[in-house]
Order: C-alpha cells, then sequence, then structure tokens
C-alpha cells in the first residue's frame, strides 16, 4: 500500500506520552508497515538498521513495539494495519474481477422517434413537428449479471475464513444478491474481531442467510 489515512486527533491523543524519537519510530514502522504489508520483524538489529537507528536507541524502539503492536511467532502486528491491509487487498480482487467483466453494468439508453423529420412543406402549409419522449432501456444482458454474481460469490468464498457448505452458500448468494464490496468490507473487521478470533465462525451458508454482513463493527479505537 502506497497511502493510508492519519487521524491526527487519535495519533495526538494515543501518543502524547512518547518522546520525539519515540514519535519518529513509530510514524517509519507504519510506513514500513503499510509499504511492505507485513508486520514488523522480530529481529531487533534488522529493525533498527531499517529505520536508520543506532543501538542506544534499542530502547526506545522496544517502547514503541510494547506501546503498540502485538508480539506473534512472525513479526510485531498492529490489529488496525492488519485489517486494513486485508480490506484494501479484498477491494484490489474484487476490482480485477470487475475489470475482466468489462467493468460495472452500465444502463444504456436507446432513443426511439417515430416520424422524427419534418413534413415536407407543401404549398402554403408549414411544417409539422412531430416530437416524441426518448424511452429508457436497461440492456444489461442477462448473462453479464450472471457472470457478474459468479464472480461476486467466488471472491466471497476465498476470502471467507471458513470453508465448508460451498454449494449450499452458492445458492444463498444468488438469492440474497448482497453488495459485494460491503461484504467484504464486513468481513475484514470480522475477521479481527474477538468472537471470531476465538473460533466463533458461522458457517458461510449461514453468515450469509442470517445476513451477518449488515452486522454493526464494535467500536475498538483508531491508534492513528
Amino acid at each position: 500500500m502506497h497511502y493510508y489515512s492519519h487521524n491526527i486527533a487519535d495519533y495526538r491523543k494515543d501518543t502524547v506520552h512518547l518522546t520525539p524519537i519515540e514519535h519518529f519510530i513509530y510514524r517509519s514502522l507504519i510506513d514500513w508497515y503499510y509499504l511492505d504489508e507485513k508486520p514488523i520483524p522480530l529481529e531487533t538489529e534488522t529493525v533498527l538498521r531499517r529505520v536508520g537507528l543506532d543501538s542506544k536507541m534499542l530502547k526506545d524502539l522496544e517502547n514503541v513495539l510494547n506501546d503498540f503492536f502485538t508480539k506473534s511467532k512472525d513479526g510485531y502486528h498492529q490489529k488496525r494495519i492488519d485489517m486494513e491491509i486485508r480490506e484494501y487487498n479484498l477491494k484490489a480482487a474484487s476490482n480485477r474481477t470487475n475489470g475482466k467483466l468489462g467493468g460495472r453494468p452500465k444502463k444504456t439508453q436507446v432513443v426511439i422517434e417515430n416520424n422524427p423529420s419534418l413534413t415536407e412543406r407543401k404549398g402554403n402549409h408549414k411544417p409539422l413537428t412531430i416530437n416524441h419522449k426518448p424511452l429508457t432501456i436497461n440492456q444489461t444482458s442477462k448473462s453479464s449479471a450472471k457472470a457478474a454474481i459468479d464472480n461476486g460469490f467466488d471472491i466471497f468464498w476465498n476470502s471467507y475464513p471458513r470453508k465448508i457448505g460451498k454449494d449450499k452458500a452458492r445458492t444463498l448468494w444468488k438469492s440474497k444478491k448482497p453488495n459485494l464490496e460491503i461484504v467484504l468490507k464486513a468481513i475484514t473487521w470480522q475477521v479481527n474481531s474477538k468472537s471470531w478470533q476465538d473460533g466463533f465462525i458461522p458457517n458461510p451458508s449461514t453468515y450469509l442467510n442470517q445476513g451477518r454482513w449488515k452486522d454493526e463493527q464494535p467500536d475498538e479505537g483508531k491508534p492513528f
């Protein structure tokens, strides 16, 4: 990712205790995280060198990592960044699929006019103009719509963390016809929610049948 939003008020509220060098370290780590789309490595020497610090600043680095990141086997994670990277990649996948289908279906207008031209002038008769209102016709083909639904389900299935009952889920997807972008955005935060992290992930068919993408997102706060 080459862009992310920065909430100044939230950042200042959460980082008021940082020293100037710790501010520099934190912002550098955030940029690095988004750019590589990977957690911060566990090797502190690698991190020090990448951020441009010397060994004397190791304590400052550790303070930032302990305050704003969670240590895992594959590196230091930050929940908010992980969620936004996942959302970015899911949206990119959705855009690629729409591109293969020629973009989002568009409504086209067909103007039907009867006797559009003026009647021929005969003698002293004035020409008579006959106006007809244009008719707007939605010409989206059924085959394109079906392909869009099928591709939308495939993206949903690949993004959903639990793979069970695919045929039933596909049937429900076609029946519910949910907005793919909204569903993917919901899955992005739900994957990181406490209940899903604890393993309480509904079956795909249950998720679709209950409209769980409409669930309200809990306010977990923003680190920046």
